[in-house]
């Protein structure tokens, strides 16, 4: 319960935010800083609309909410939509860290114009659907997935068969671990 408390209280700031970058007409102003704004806290509010809406459930009931006939389907679609969201949040931290990096550091340069800015959002957006397919469905061992049981994500392993999610997790998460500490350091 306290969990749902949290996450709605997330969730109302998350939207309160969009309202007022939509209200004040933010997207169009000259610094385009706030399409990734705007982008990651889209992001942030569908992970958090997941988690109310299938996830807590799943943990409270120690069951899934699909049907029997629908379990498997229904459970790699979310877990599907879930990788997506962590790849995009993922690659929104080495991206913004760069555009601040790139902002303070070379400011008399244009680099971030709002058209690279929406280049550069789709190009994120395009690259987490492609890693999550990737990882999700293409390789044979290791998506990914929801676990109520122990409240968790946990990669499903195959005996003896090498965990391909590795060979995107592990350098991903560790260049969106290294990006912002070197660009916020140097800043």
């Amino acid at each position: 319960s306290c969990v749902k408390i949290r996450r709605l209280f997330q969730l109302m700031l998350n939207v309160l935010v969009v309202i007022a970058i939509l209200h004040a007409n933010m997207l169009k102003l000259h610094n385009p800083v706030y399409i990734f704004s705007f982008s990651t806290i889209l992001n942030e509010i569908l992970m958090i609309v997941l988690h109310l809406l299938y996830f807590a459930p799943s943990f409270f009931l120690q069951d899934f909410l699909f049907s029997e006939h629908f379990v498997e389907m229904g459970r790699k679609v979310l877990d599907a939509i879930l990788m997506i969201c962590w790849y995009f949040g993922t690659l929104s931290h080495i991206v913004i860290a760069n555009n601040r990096f790139f902002t303070v550091v070379f400011n008399q340069y244009a680099i971030f114009t709002r058209r690279r800015v929406v280049f550069i959002t789709i190009f994120q957006v395009l690259m987490s659907i492609g890693l999550a397919l990737m990882t999700q469905f293409f390789f044979p061992c290791c998506r990914l997935t929801f676990t109520y049981s122990v409240y968790t994500y946990t990669y499903l392993e195959i005996p003896g068969m090498k965990n391909y999610s590795n060979m995107f997790d592990l350098p991903l998460n560790s260049l969106a671990t290294l990006t912002p500490l070197i660009a916020y350091s140097t800043v």
